[in-house]
């Protein structure tokens, strides 16, 4: 009876053990099949598709959507820098007319002599230079060549004698401080403004007090911008220009132009217009002035000097948005041609798989079908390297190998592949 007793339990251990084996390999449906192991992956390719090509495809699309959305941000923003144009050229027009009309009425007063702003020096020993460059990147070729020009500019001092001093503007001249100006001699202030997205008139009056302090300290006898000169949206020229001290009589820049985005056939384009000079103010002998002219121009012309700035960095501002656009198409353009030469790659790829694999199954199909026809051992499910190789020996010692090889039956093996045989 003991032995009984102690059968049964290991019977009924044996049964758990079974069962847990079971509960783990599979759970049991409830028609009695065996429902797959989850997370369970097939070792063979379910298809043909090139995983590591698809992903690449789909973020070259995504990277053309981005360079796309970019470039319309930048035409948006360029129409934005026009509309401040607009609104700043009728007080910059009248301003200049009123300055006019204080240096005609003053005509032969001495009046370079009275005011720091006008006064020329007999000979000029120190410069200072202003260099207006973008706060980002991605705009092509843009700030490199403000920065060529720059190079040039200061060599050209350096070989004067001339060590200028420099206001940085925008985050690109800084680090080329060290990259594309390391080759000449300048002497950097300290003094770094950031580009604004916006162009406002405290940025301007903030830049516009560096320089007159500069200027009005004698530190500088002379000083110059370095700006991209919007032309349109495929080309800006990067220009030198002188806007202290300041000429009396030519006040005017001869190159101003005003600038408008506009499409025509769906294409984004610039009409450019030359601005026509300003007359000066005419004021009448018997004005009664609250203040000597000279006091009242003198408070005038830092304004001036202001409104040269916004409308140089209007221009800088135009540019740099011109070059990211026509960047942005570049890479658009691009990211499209390597999406399209990527899809072609992916479909040959994916082609040739399917065509092997297709391949591979008629060969079995043909092995299958020709297996009762081929004489010879076959090997078999139980077939390892011992028995295959004893049959071989086996067959060389009876003699049932030839010793040279028979020619192919071509006509049976054209049938074959023709389908003769499978019918």
């Amino acid at each position: 009876m003991a032995r009984r007793g102690y059968a049964a339990i290991l019977a009924a251990v044996g049964c758990l053990l079974i069962a847990s084996q079971r509960y783990s390999r599979g759970v049991t449906s409830f028609v009695g099949g065996t429902a797959a192991q989850a997370g369970r992956r097939p070792i063979v390719q379910a298809n043909a598709v090139d995983k590591a090509m698809k992903e690449r495809i789909a973020s070259v699309a995504k990277t053309g959507k981005l360079t796309e959305a970019m470039r319309l941000v930048a035409a948006a923003k360029v129409r934005r820098a026009q509309a401040g144009v607009e609104k700043a050229r009728p007080f910059s027009d009248e301003l200049s007319s009123m300055i006019k009309g204080l240096v005609k009425k003053l005509k032969g007063s001495g009046l370079e002599s009275e005011l720091p702003m006008l006064r020329v020096p007999e000979k000029v020993s120190n410069v200072g230079i202003v260099l207006i460059t973008s706060d980002r990147g991605l705009c092509g070729g843009y700030n490199a060549r403000i920065m060529k020009k720059a190079a040039a500019r200061i060599e050209d001092l350096n070989k004067e004698g001339i060590v200028p001093k420099m206001i940085i503007v925008g985050k690109k001249a800084l680090s080329g401080l060290n990259t594309k100006l390391k080759e000449v001699k300048l002497n950097y202030t300290g003094t770094f403004i950031r580009m604004p997205d916006s162009i406002t008139s405290s940025a301007i009056a903030e830049i516009g007090d560096e320089l007159r302090n500069l200027f009005l300290s004698g530190e500088v006898d002379k000083v110059e911008v370095i700006y991209a000169k919007f032309i349109n949206l495929l080309l800006n020229e990067p220009q030198v220009r002188t806007v202290l001290p300041l000429s009396p009589t030519g006040i005017e820049d001869p190159d101003d132009e005003t600038f408008a985005l506009t499409s025509e056939d769906g294409k984004l384009s610039v009409k450019k217009e030359k601005v026509k000079k300003v007359d000066a103010k005419e004021i009448e002998s018997d004005v009664i002035f609250d203040q000597p002219p000279e006091v009242i121009l003198n408070s005038m012309l830092p304004l001036y000097l202001n409104s040269q700035l916004l409308s140089m960095l209007f221009d800088a501002q135009a540019s740099e948005l011109g070059s990211r656009m026509t960047a942005m198409k570049a890479a658009t353009d691009n990211a499209k041609d390597l999406g399209e030469r990527l899809t072609i790659l992916y479909n040959k790829k994916r082609q040739a798989a399917i065509t092997q694999e297709l391949c591979e199954i008629t060969a079995g199909c043909l092995c299958v079908e020709q297996k009762g026809t081929r004489s010879g051992t076959m090997l078999g499910e139980f077939d390892n390297e011992d028995t295959v190789g004893a049959d071989f020996m086996k067959e060389l010692e009876d003699g049932s190998i030839p010793d040279a090889p028979v020619s192919p039956d071509i006509d049976s093996d054209i049938r074959m592949f023709t389908g003769e045989t499978l019918k």
